[in-house]
């Protein structure tokens, strides 16, 4: 949680920081204690001031490095494409376990906000063993091993809270196909028979 508002932090503690030294030459010249009327309104004023903009750049410093360290966690298309065959192999030794792609799909006309909040959520909704990848402009893929014996969870949890509406399709390996290709098929029709059906 700090890690998120670590720009916002320092802003104020900077903003401060910077004041301290102006309070204490003010007091060499004034005495503060004495102040009242307009001149306490411009000294409280001059004071809110500076710290609202050393929030408001650490703010800004704290939505790029967001920004940034989404882009880090969702992995390309190459990069799930080479990692499913490694997962799959994993996948074949383990009978406790199933591997399953779900493809999801937003609106083209989303709001770009909305967007970037839907891939946050995404990269925060998934675990870190899963991989969760930017397939398209509008479609996303993530690719997870789960357990036999539970009912996934992951899509119930993403519409919970998804900010915008999506469309999702799943397949699941080696049952429904062994290349991710023939699972992204089934995927695909699956989502588009959920469109349809609505």
């Amino acid at each position: 949680m700090l890690k998120q508002h670590i720009g916002k932090t320092i802003g104020l503690f900077v903003s401060q920081l910077v004041l301290l030294p102006e309070i204490m030459a003010m007091n060499g010249t004034i005495d503060l204690t004495q102040l009242h009327g307009t001149e306490l309104y411009v000294v409280i004023g001059f004071y809110v001031f500076q710290t609202i903009i050393g929030i408001y750049f650490g703010n800004r410093y704290d939505r790029k490095a967001c920004v940034k360290d989404l882009i880090y966690q969702l992995k390309s298309k190459d990069f799930a494409a080479s990692t499913f065959e490694k997962i799959a192999a994993l996948v074949d030794r383990d009978p406790d376990s199933r591997l399953t792609i779900y493809l999801l799909q937003t609106k083209k006309d989303s709001h770009p906000q909305q967007q970037t909040a839907f891939e946050q959520l995404l990269v925060e909704t998934t675990r870190k063993s899963d991989i969760v990848a930017k397939w398209s402009n509008d479609q996303y893929l993530i690719i997870a091993v789960e357990n036999n014996a539970k009912p996934s969870t992951i899509i119930k949890r993403i519409k919970q809270n998804s900010p915008i509406s999506f469309l999702v399709g799943y397949a699941t390996y080696p049952i429904e196909g062994e290349q991710l290709q023939q699972l992204l098929q089934v995927a695909k029709e699956r989502m588009y028979a959920t469109r349809t059906t609505k």
